[in-house]
């Protein structure tokens, strides 16, 4: 099971890779275009825009599987580990819900941009927006692992006290 996600944890680093060094790519193009012959494509925009959603909720997803998401230590830095482990037990169960909120409204854009096109490239609206509920089950299923392996830590007693 741990060989079949950290596949999974690693196509989707190179996923992002990819997106991001093709939507810089494809900015870098279309400034060219727009500078030497006064004129863009107009399909560069949503290409760019496409991209870089994708690439943001991915690498969010990424984030809470590696556990460098934005947080705020002024509430840990003279916390006790006892308060600290359950900060950090509730951290896990709003990341988790966040990731069924997405999955949620996710489908739901889906199904009301079912029948639309994006106006550039004729993609169907749906290449957009299929990346939320995606990236909802990634970010939910990592913070539920990132979850396990902390309360295993603390199971086995080998959770290393961080601010004492």
């Amino acid at each position: 099971m741990k060989k079949a996600f950290d596949i999974i944890f690693h196509a989707l680093e190179w996923l992002a890779m990819i997106c991001l060094v093709v939507m810089t790519g494809v900015v870098f193009f279309d400034v060219i275009l727009r500078y030497i012959f006064n004129q863009g494509m107009p399909w560069t925009q949503e290409i760019a825009t496409l991209l870089l959603v994708w690439f943001s909720l991915i690498g969010m997803a990424i984030g809470v599987g590696e556990k460098i998401h934005i947080s705020i230590e002024m509430f840990t830095m003279k916390a006790s580990p006892k308060f600290i482990s359950v900060l950090e037990s509730i951290n896990h169960v709003l990341i988790a819900i966040y990731g069924v909120m997405m999955i949620y409204y996710g489908l739901q854009i889906m199904n009301v941009t079912k029948n639309a096109t994006m106006p550039a490239t004729k993609l169907p609206s749906a290449v957009l927006y299929i990346i939320l509920p995606l990236s909802g089950i990634l970010v939910f299923l990592n913070a539920l692992i990132v979850a396990a392996k902390k309360d295993k830590k603390l199971i086995s007693g080998k959770e290393e006290e961080k601010h004492a």
